[in-house]
């Protein structure tokens, strides 16, 4: 018969083994299994003065608040039993779920009821409205001539065109004597955030959709890829733009060949926690919480 501490150390390392991604976090956190034993554990870690703050607060207000520490830790990966449980709801944003847990134990102080299935339909339904809404919004844009009243190049010839109109010579002249990307990148933010921002670069236009056809869909990409034939327009230059994609993808490979950030950094994880995290993993308890602007 083998020996029952035998028995009990192997029992214990299984749990720790297998059962740790599913009722423990990896800092040794126990994980509720649903919402009711969310709101149990949270009047066990949050300290009294928090629970009034917490209590006062409009709900409106609880989508911004943040260092509730406690919370993140029962989702550290999406194995969690309480990850698991939000999925049931269709709930798998990490924004929604501290939403809900916030509310559920807000209601839960203020005495009120909390019922997580009518909640998450809640949720669901803005989400596939403003979904919608959204891809509507998508469809007139990559069609339309104007977005807010300004006008969407077709492109990037049609967009030399505006960038003359919209400039005035001084800058005309600046851009012009740039003789490489990095002095263009001056413009990244002002004229480039600027392009990106009417140009429908970030919310769908037919100028992003012109440059996406060829391959570049990052807005910042497309900006700056616009500046850099602009320059060569400016300068008399034939303009080709698939050449000019080609030669900014050459450059970007050789940065990254010959870029010293490839060499591997060593650190600490402890040492990028703030004081305040780290006071938490010290106490274990939830002892203040701020709401963002």
């Amino acid at each position: 018969m083998k020996n029952p501490i035998h028995i009990s150390f192997l029992l214990l390392v299984t749990v720790l083994c297998f059962g740790q991604n599913d009722s423990l976090s990896e800092k040794r956190f126990y994980i509720p299994k649903n919402i009711e034993d969310c709101n149990i554990q949270l009047d066990k870690s949050v300290v009294d003065r928090v629970k009034v703050e917490l209590r006062q607060t409009n709900e409106d207000y609880l989508r911004r608040v943040y260092c509730f520490y406690i919370i993140y830790e029962w989702f550290d990966n999406d194995s969690t039993r309480l990850a698991k449980y939000f999925k049931q709801f269709s709930i798998t944003d990490s924004e929604d779920r501290e939403f809900l847990l916030l509310l559920s134990f807000h209601r839960h102080l203020n005495k009120k009821p909390f019922d997580i299935k009518t909640e998450s339909k809640k949720i669901i339904y803005i989400k596939d409205s403003l979904s919608v809404v959204r891809e509507e919004e998508l469809k007139r844009n990559l069609v339309a001539d104007s977005i807010d009243g300004v006008f969407i190049p077709t492109d990037i010839f049609s967009c030399f065109t505006e960038l003359d109109k919209l400039l005035n010579d001084s800058v005309k002249a600046n851009i012009k004597k740039k003789k490489s990307d990095m002095e263009l990148s001056e413009y990244h933010m002002g004229l480039g955030r600027w392009l990106r921002n009417y140009w429908g670069l970030w919310g769908g236009s037919r100028l992003q959709q012109y440059f996406r056809n060829k391959g570049i869909n990052h807005p910042d990409k497309i900006s700056g890829i616009i500046l850099m034939a602009y320059n060569k327009y400016l300068n008399g230059e034939t303009v080709d733009i698939d050449k000019v994609i080609q030669e900014d993808k050459i450059r970007e490979e050789e940065f990254l060949r010959n870029s010293p950030l490839k060499t591997t950094i060593k650190f600490d994880g402890k040492n990028l926690y703030s004081k305040e995290y780290k006071r938490f993993l010290r106490c274990r308890k939830v002892e203040h919480f701020y709401i963002s602007n």
